[in-house]
């Protein structure tokens, strides 16, 4: 072989090399810099120990389960060097006072290190589960403060609203109250939570549960709107949406609201109780997260199986629909 081709060969093949290895190195890159999004909310999980009025509170991100939907990145890494935050107070804490989770996050190493954008906002949390402190005896000083307390709530029973003890308590008000702050907060939710590719088609009314409190670390009752949500999907599980034909998704999910009145009244409105949507997460595929059960079945049975330990459940205005 002539000595010029046999260069011109090895230049060539040089040049080929380099730019398959320039596009193996720029779909490398690629992927290495595609960016997830982790929803800090879906993983955590707050703790009140101690006694009423001397607990204390801490929140604790659920590792595992971020690692089980996430596989492919350092979740230890990114919770031990990018996520963090505190409570405005976590101590001296009695049942029922409301505190806040404050974040702390650094989004810029999130980022460029670990290749995740943390989505997370300040969370109100309602303090509960604090068991009574049972102390026998005591000293003459404190019986006298603690008959005076028992004066002051005296007082105070004729200012407060009579709070509901099953459903039939519920007058139409209220109940009526209910469904239009739940649809409030499901748009609220809607809006915050899903894409500009996801629509909402349908929002239906299914019925109302009730818990009564039967233990010292339940709220005195919960009051649960249902409710069948109808979504169209457009993404595809590779996060296109081009060319792909509309799915239709069906959840149900229900909004707990907690100490509820029989009646509105003006110490208490319905628009004041605090609540919380279903902790349960439902997902139809790899991309959306919806909050709730893929069968109104489902749900109750995870009701069932949430509540059952601290309050007596009245499920007969859903568990009648011929659905379940």
């Amino acid at each position: 072989m002539n000595k010029g081709v046999k260069i011109g060969l090895i230049i060539l093949a040089s040049i080929l090399g380099l730019g398959i290895l320039g596009a193996g190195g720029f779909m490398a890159y690629k992927t290495m810099g595609k960016s997830e999004t982790i929803r800090l909310r879906d993983y955590t999980n707050y703790e009140f120990t101690g006694k009423n009025g001397d607990g204390e509170a801490s929140m604790e991100i659920d590792r595992d389960a971020m690692k089980e939907d996430y596989p492919h990145i350092d979740i230890d890494g990114l919770i031990d060097n990018c996520v963090g935050g505190e409570f405005d107070e976590d101590e001296d804490l009695s049942n029922g006072d409301k505190i806040t989770w404050e974040w702390d996050c650094d989004d810029d190493k999130a980022s460029k290190k670990y290749h995740v954008t943390l989505e997370y906002e300040d969370e109100d949390v309602k303090v509960k589960g604090l068991k009574k402190d049972e102390k026998a005896g005591g000293d003459d000083k404190d019986k006298d403060k603690d008959k005076d307390k028992d004066k002051d709530k005296d007082k105070d029973i004729d200012n407060q609203p009579k709070l509901a003890g099953s459903l039939s308590d519920l007058d139409y008000e209220v109940e009526s109250d209910l469904k239009e702050r739940s649809e409030e907060l499901l748009q609220d939710h809607f809006d915050s939570d899903f894409s500009a590719f996801e629509n909402v088609t349908d929002v239906e009314y299914i019925g109302m549960g009730f818990a009564a409190g039967i233990t010292s670390s339940a709220y005195d009752n919960i009051v649960q709107p249902v409710y069948k949500v109808t979504v169209i999907d457009d993404i595809n599980r590779n996060g296109s949406f081009t060319d792909k034909d509309d799915e239709e998704v069906v959840y149900y999910t229900y909004i707990d609201y907690y100490d509820v009145p029989c009646e509105n009244t003006t110490a208490r409105d319905v628009y004041s109780l605090d609540w919380n949507f279903t902790s349960n997460t439902y997902r139809p595929n790899e991309n959306f997260y919806y909050w709730g059960m893929g069968s109104l079945s489902d749900l109750i049975d995870y009701i069932l199986y949430s509540y059952s330990d601290d309050y007596e459940l009245d499920l007969y205005d859903i568990s009648e629909i011929d659905s379940v």
